[in-house]
């Protein structure tokens, strides 16, 4: 007995040392790896005039190979790419890079006056003390300049529309790229172009029609932004939620939380996209009690989420809910 008990005691150090010896890149639930995406269906996919883009890690360390696949995607779509310093640096006992290298990284990105684009590569956790340590002064003036991310990058783009500063999209990161669905693609392409994106049939659960322009992501950062002085006015926006890894006592716990800090007190609308979350049917039964609470005008189901079929969102367009329809009209007066 003895004999096995020393045995079994060498083997968990063995054990043991190679879990501590080895670096475990936490699951990105940004990372779609069933669809192969090509570089030709990228051609002329962001807005027009976009030739050269800054891409920044303002979350989490971009560890996996997908990451760099999207940035290589992008490349062969033909689109000049400028890989900031410190995208790709983890702090030593970190998962991100230190807070002073992202924040010189969106400064300089930023004030690059041939960049016309800014691409966040991954979320996870870390855009909350970018923009806790950013000094909004030092940022030029540039309401053309296009910023995209989604996940923990909702912070970024909500606080650009409270700032009144660059152009704010929520939608598909670097990671996100090589695994996205075509109609997903393709949704982008128009949004980006300013062409009419839906109608797009969505679950009604409380009916009533609304107009205003788009704001939101994701549910747990909406929480985050809400205590901000970088939560914009949210008079008239109509509010679109998704989530990822959460329980429905935690998804139910965060949309009352928002409604105690009198976040949908003035809003238009109430739009769910896709929340990862199990048992769904537990999920869905909350969201529909909330919203009857709420209410306002309420759908669920829009392509928007940590899932393959994540339309993007430009929250300088308008947005209209007729009859369990989401449509954004065509921009006739883009330049």
């Amino acid at each position: 007995m003895r004999k096995i008990i020393i045995v079994s005691a060498a083997l968990c150090c063995v054990l043991l040392s190679a879990c501590t010896t080895k670096k475990i890149e936490p699951k990105d639930p940004e990372i779609f790896e069933k669809s192969k995406a090509r570089s030709q269906q990228f051609i002329g996919i962001m807005p027009p005039g976009v030739k050269t883009i800054a891409c920044i890690s303002p979350g989490s360390y971009p560890g996996s190979p997908w990451h760099k696949k999207g940035l290589e995607l992008l490349r062969q779509a033909g689109y000049k790419l400028k890989v900031m310093p410190h995208a790709f640096v983890c702090e030593k006992n970190k998962n991100h890079a230190p807070v002073a290298g992202k924040v010189a990284d969106f400064y300089a990105a930023w004030n690059d006056p041939e960049v016309d684009m800014i691409l966040c590569i991954r979320g996870g956790m870390g855009s909350e003390d970018l923009l806790d340590n950013l000094d909004w002064n030092k940022l030029k003036k540039r309401p053309e300049l296009y910023v995209q991310g989604y996940s923990d990058a909702t912070l970024i783009v909500c606080a650009l529309i409270a700032k009144n500063n660059g152009h704010p999209i929520a939608g598909s990161m670097s990671g996100s790229l090589a695994g996205i669905t075509p109609d997903t693609i393709d949704a982008m392409r128009k949004m980006n172009h300013g062409e009419k994106l839906g109608p797009i049939k969505v679950k009604t659960l409380v009916p009533g029609d609304c107009k205003g322009k788009p704001l939101g992501g994701s549910l747990r950062k909406l929480v985050r932004l809400a205590d901000k002085d970088y939560c914009p006015d949210l008079s008239g926006k109509i509010i679109f939620i998704e989530s990822s890894s959460i329980t429905p006592e935690a998804a139910r716990k965060a949309l009352y939380d928002l409604k105690e800090k009198k976040f949908f007190e003035k809003v238009s609308g109430v739009v769910f996209g896709k929340f990862i979350c199990k048992p769904a049917d537990k999920l869905q039964q909350y969201i529909k009690e909330f919203a009857v609470e709420l209410g306002l005008p309420a759908y669920v189901d829009f392509p928007i989420g940590h899932v393959p079929q994540n339309y993007s969102i430009d929250f300088t367009r308008t947005v209209e809910i007729k009859n369990g329809e989401v449509t954004f009209p065509a921009v006739y007066d883009k330049k």
